[in-house]
């Protein structure tokens, strides 16, 4: 019965891997960021008890970004505030959101040495676009 079955390709299943490992690290770093807001409710780009009493009267969220941080900081803001609670979640979801990115390098990376090279430019080219849409520099 397992003779039927089709061998799995390394780069799939390097890929595979890389994604689910960063997946469950940005998870557990967006677990812990927030808690790290609470406790230290000052330290952070925006005081969490303001924005939840912003949010809970109705505002939009350009508003919230007014009333409670002075307005929006910029889409990476994070990078200035790492170790906040906010800028530390922050962090968290750009490396969910790119795991994709990073696991196609991982791949392309398997397949090159496999001498699968249409593999390795289409992880990539993909991981580029990842990257590139990720950064902000093309925005809609």
């Amino acid at each position: 019965m397992d003779s039927d079955r089709p061998i799995m390709p390394k780069g799939q299943i390097v890929y595979g891997e890389v994604v689910y490992y960063l997946t469950v690290v940005s998870c557990l770093v967006c677990i812990v960021g927030p808690l790290i807001a609470l406790i230290d409710p000052e330290d952070n780009v925006m005081n969490p008890y303001f924005t939840f009493a912003a949010i809970f009267q109705g505002h939009s969220a350009q508003e919230v970004w007014t009333i409670v941080g002075g307005g929006f900081p910029g889409g990476h803001f994070w990078m200035d505030n790492f170790f906040t609670g906010d800028g530390f979640t922050q962090f968290g979801l750009a490396l969910g959101c790119t795991s994709a990115g990073f696991a196609l390098i991982v791949a392309a990376v398997v397949y090159a040495f496999e001498k699968i090279y249409l593999y390795t430019g289409f992880c990539l080219f993909v991981s580029a676009f990842i990257f590139l849409a990720a950064s902000g520099l093309v925005q809609f």
